[in-house]
């Protein structure tokens, strides 16, 4: 299972669902050609349009202040984002390659339609505004092809991701080296603030028997209290980070200061994970570029068979 909170840019509108913490369960899409305001009043976020004409439409409404600030932050990070990137809405890359220049431009070219999961952190009251959002549209809460991946385009082919992926673990900049094995590969995106990442742990420890294991830590979920804890970690040298990643995933903090390499490692997987528009954390791919199914577990078992089944079928 994965996280449901989803913030989705895609062209001119913005997908919003807080499918695992919200409590109204709406799922809307916003125009952010047009121009809106959130507003936090609470434990609930409103959003405004800028013609002024209407009252405030709900967004959702959270359990607790915390989820709340939560949720706020990450709308002002995807119109923040949307700004900043605007601009660059005509740049295009085929190929995406782990690296510096090369991922940049693939990330400004694609930037618009990142998807965007994010959580925890704090932020003050109060409210931001993009120029461009509006229209509101709630959907029904009972639609059955919402419990699906949503539909997107390709964004690379499975063998370019497979190509991004070892070339990010080769670098030794972006990922930590779980374990080492000789029946496959996998390359999870992990955010230690996940509760489905926490509990896939147990499920990792198994599969590094036989499996060899990069995680790339990512913010998606948990935001600011993610990046700060991911950060000190991707300082570390690459043979200490295996220990450190397993004391960050049960909530200890690191005592070494951040760093602008780890900081940037970080900021890299983000970018990543949102250009190719992965829905949630945690996300696991093989060797191939393949990613696991929604409709398998995150089980040790289940991903076996996962691996075996697609092994097979590439023969």
């Amino acid at each position: 299972m994965k996280s449901n909170d989803i913030i989705r840019p895609f062209e001119k509108s913005l997908f919003v669902q807080f499918g695992s913490t919200g409590e109204l369960q709406h799922v809307s899409t916003l125009r952010l050609d047009q121009g809106v305001t959130f507003i936090r009043s609470g434990n609930t976020i409103e959003a405004r349009y800028h013609d002024g004409a209407g009252e405030a439409l709900v967004v959702e409404r959270f359990s607790s202040e915390s989820l709340a600030t939560t949720a706020f932050q990450n709308l002002q990070a995807a119109l923040k984002r949307y700004a900043r990137v605007r601009r660059f809405a005509g740049f295009w890359k085929a190929a995406i390659k782990w690296g510096f220049a090369p991922l940049m431009v693939a990330v400004l070219g694609l930037a618009v339609n990142m998807a965007a999961t994010r959580a925890v952190g704090g932020s003050p009251a109060g409210g931001i505004g993009a120029a461009g959002a509006a229209s509101m549209v709630p959907l029904p809460n009972n639609l059955g092809a919402l419990q699906q991946p949503i539909a997107r385009p390709a964004v690379a082919s499975p063998a370019q991701l497979a190509q991004a992926m070892a070339d990010g673990a080769k670098s030794g900049k972006y990922a930590v080296q779980f374990s080492k094995g000789n029946k496959g590969t996998l390359y999870v995106f992990s955010d230690p603030s996940c509760p489905h990442c926490q509990d896939l742990e147990p499920e990792l420890d198994k599969l590094a028997k036989d499996y060899t294991i990069y995680i790339f830590p990512v913010t998606v979920i948990g935001g600011e209290a993610s990046s700060h804890r991911t950060a000190k970690l991707m300082c570390a040298k690459p043979e200490a980070r295996a220990a450190l990643w397993k004391k960050i995933v049960q909530g200890d903090d690191l005592p070494n200061a951040e760093c602008a390499d780890g900081s940037d490692a970080v900021a890299r997987n983000d970018q990543m994970f949102r250009v190719m528009r992965f829905l949630g954390t945690p996300t696991i791919i093989n060797a191939a570029g393949e990613q696991t199914p929604d409709s398998i577990p995150n089980t040790a078992d289940a991903i076996n068979q996962w691996m075996s089944a697609a092994a097979t079928a590439r023969k």
